[in-house]
């Protein structure tokens, strides 16, 4: 039997809408994920462990890598590791890039949506250049920091992370060698029980942090001896295990290594 034209073209609708909502909500996700953006959080080692040459390579790695990967949406923080970390808390530098305006057909004109775009893409070139500008005072300034209290820096990284519901990554520049006091990494005698002790020592202390989810990078990774750094290498990759973090071997480095972060290191 012939059915009408009309019949034919509801049941060819009927069999159209669900590839429809199935298409509209991929685009959705894709938008959403697009939209999430990336918090940023740098600790910047300032103790007196650090040298000149090791500061300027900090600085350039900021300037020529992070900065420039910074997307709409994004924020950055970028604070000092000092013996004062926890006590005296106060960002270098912080910003936030602003959102770039998402285009809906329904509510939208056209005309004013390209016009906020363009509104927004200036307000992003003016933060990147103030971050530019006040990442080098910031990485200028004369600090004097007799311990190294990386401890306390991951601590507070907790607490700014704790209600960010965009991608979260970690930056230590740091040689990563722990000496606030009752520690002293790069002088105390490392046995295969150590990591294990330090670790459950730190744990009744609570002084291992949830950061489930944060991407962990570290540079600027240096020790006394080859033996010595692997020990602390060790002993970090299982505290930011411990901590839940996302710290692959290869991102614990001298320098920033494998930036930017893969879609993969992300919260689940």
């Amino acid at each position: 039997m012939m059915l009408p034209p009309r019949r034919i073209a509801e049941l060819l609708l009927l069999f159209a809408l669900p590839a429809i909502v199935l298409t509209t909500g991929c685009t959705r996700t894709s938008q959403a994920e697009a939209q999430r953006g990336t918090a940023v959080v740098i600790f910047v080692d300032f103790s007196e462990s650090i040298g000149g040459t090791d500061r300027a390579g900090f600085k350039r790695e900021i300037e020529k890598q992070v900065l420039p990967w910074l997307q709409p949406g994004d924020s950055i923080l970028i604070a000092p590791i000092t013996d004062k970390t926890l006590t005296e808390f106060r960002p270098l530098v912080e910003a936030d890039l602003p959102a770039r305006p998402q285009f809906n057909g329904w509510v939208n004109n056209v005309m004013k949506f390209n016009k906020a775009s363009k509104e927004t893409d200036a307000r992003i070139v003016q933060v990147k250049a103030s971050l530019q500008t006040q990442t080098a005072e910031a990485m200028g300034r004369k600090y004097h920091a007799r311990y190294t209290d990386i401890f306390s820096s991951v601590l507070l990284a907790e607490k700014l992370f704790s209600a960010e519901t965009r991608r979260k990554v970690l930056i230590l520049m740091s040689d990563m060698i722990e000496d606030y006091p009752p520690y002293a990494f790069d002088r105390m005698t490392w046995t295969p029980a150590t990591t294990q002790k330090l670790l459950a020592e730190l744990e009744t202390k609570r002084m291992i942090p949830d950061l489930s989810g944060v991407c962990v990078y570290v540079s600027g990774v240096s020790a006394p001896s080859a033996e010595t750094a692997r020990h602390i290498g060790g002993f970090w990759e299982a505290y930011f295990r411990k901590a839940k973090a996302d710290l692959n071997p290869s991102r614990y480095a001298h320098v920033l290594l494998h930036w930017p972060p893969p879609t993969s290191c992300r919260a689940h």
